[in-house]
């Protein structure tokens, strides 16, 4: 049924996230050149009424944003039975071109449905790798859910592509590559990876100075790559830690018995010397030498171990240090990773002008081989030499490793 609705009371399809799919204002722009309010216009715009008479649309959210820009007051709108696995569906059905971009608005809004129970994914295969496995609205794969993830939500890849159907799942039935790298980018913003954004998996595109996502493979490489990275740290500072746990305990223990030690020994040197006081009284100067010689001797004793006690705290110490040292190495390196990512960025940048601006090197190989006077063949010569200058003198001359020798130098 077609009703004329008032765009004040028009709302976005409550799956729609602009802030990470924002609206093209260029493309409203275009919109409100040719807009109209024939039904013709407005067709496969549709949405649901809900009970306080405002309208939720499944799609269409430029033309509705260029219709208020172009001051119109009631669209005519096609008004359907939709359940909110039909506004999801509708909306994910809008990415025909496989972009990055939409995928993620698509699996972000639909691991959330699931998870808050408005949508419903196949059951799992009781055979499934329990490493593939999440549990919604988490993307990150859980082999034991602890307690803030509802274990009623399992999903992987493959159940959450068939859910979404369309572009999204391989003849097979599996997940393409695009559900996967979204998953990931997902779980890297999920875990708060330090230094990740999503500005690390994107390259300059062409000549118009625009980014894209690189290839959805590529992606999937890049968060393997630091999630292996951010495992192998993790781990490596567990190991460091526990090391240091250890040491420390190891001391307080070695300082817990050597007080121990020296307090049994005050108390024995205390009965010694009270037991050579009363042989002296008895007139048993035999017996008082004797228990004076033993006394002089676990005194002996008692400052050997004590020595020794002493050298071993201090080679732990010592490895406590070390151990501290190490973990402060570990630490700089782990807060260089976002600088790393962003070195691998730039090297993406600059391996793109050469290995991907096809269209220029056709172009110059087409103009090489027109009749071109020597002045402009110069001229284009010089334009190459000024540009492959720039790269050596500024960007070659930017990366040149700190010259330390002259640092010492000065100083």
């Amino acid at each position: 049924m077609t009703k004329l609705i008032s765009l004040s009371k028009i709302k976005d399809n409550p799956f729609r996230d602009k802030k990470r799919n924002p609206i093209d204002q260029q493309k409203v722009e275009q919109i409100v050149e040719s807009i109209g309010t024939t039904k013709e216009f407005w067709k496969g715009v549709y949405g649901r009424e809900l009970l306080d008479g405002s309208v939720e649309i499944a799609f269409g959210h430029h033309r509705i944003d260029a219709a208020r820009q172009a001051g119109l007051k009631e669209i005519p709108l096609e008004i359907l039975e939709l359940s909110d696995s039909d506004m999801l569906m509708r909306m994910t059905r809008e990415n025909l071109r496989g972009e990055l971009v939409l995928a993620l608005e698509a699996v972000s809004a639909a691991v959330k449905a699931y998870g808050a129970g408005a949508v419903q994914f196949e059951a799992l295969n009781p055979k499934t790798n329990i490493q593939a496995i999440r549990y919604a609205p988490s993307f990150i794969p859980q082999e034991k859910p602890s307690d803030t993830f509802n274990v009623s939500h399992p999903y992987t890849a493959d159940t959450l592509a068939r859910f979404l159907g369309g572009i999204y799942v391989k003849p097979n039935k599996t997940a393409q590559d695009l559900v996967r790298a979204a998953l990931g980018i997902l779980e890297m913003e999920e875990r708060k990876v330090h230094g990740f954004s999503e500005r690390v998996l994107h390259v300059q595109n062409g000549e118009d100075g625009t980014t894209k996502f690189l290839s959805a493979q590529k992606i999937i490489k890049i968060v393997s790559d630091i999630k292996k990275r951010e495992v192998q740290s993790a781990a490596e500072r567990k190991k460091i830690q526990e090391q240091e746990q250890r040491l420390i305990e190891e001391k307080i223990r070695l300082e817990k018995e050597a007080k121990e030690r020296e307090k049994k020994f005050e108390e024995e040197k205390k009965a010694k010397q009270k037991a050579i006081v009363e042989a002296k009284r008895a007139d048993k100067a035999e017996k008082a030498k004797k228990i004076a010689e033993q006394l002089k001797e676990k005194e002996k004793k008692a400052e050997e171990k004590k020595v020794t006690d002493s050298v071993r705290i201090s080679e732990i110490e010592k490895k406590i240090a070390e151990t501290r040292k190490k973990e402060a190495e570990q630490a700089k390196k782990d807060s260089y990773a976002p600088i790393k990512r962003d070195v691998e960025y730039m090297l993406r940048k600059l391996e793109v002008i050469p290995t991907e601006n096809n269209a220029l090197r056709d172009e110059v190989k087409a103009l090489s081989r027109k009749p071109l006077t020597p002045e402009d063949r110069q001229r284009l010569r010089n334009a190459a030499i000024n540009a492959g200058n720039w790269f050596i003198e500024f960007v070659g001359l930017a990366f040149i490793p700190p010259n330390t020798s002259r640092k010492k130098e000065k100083k």
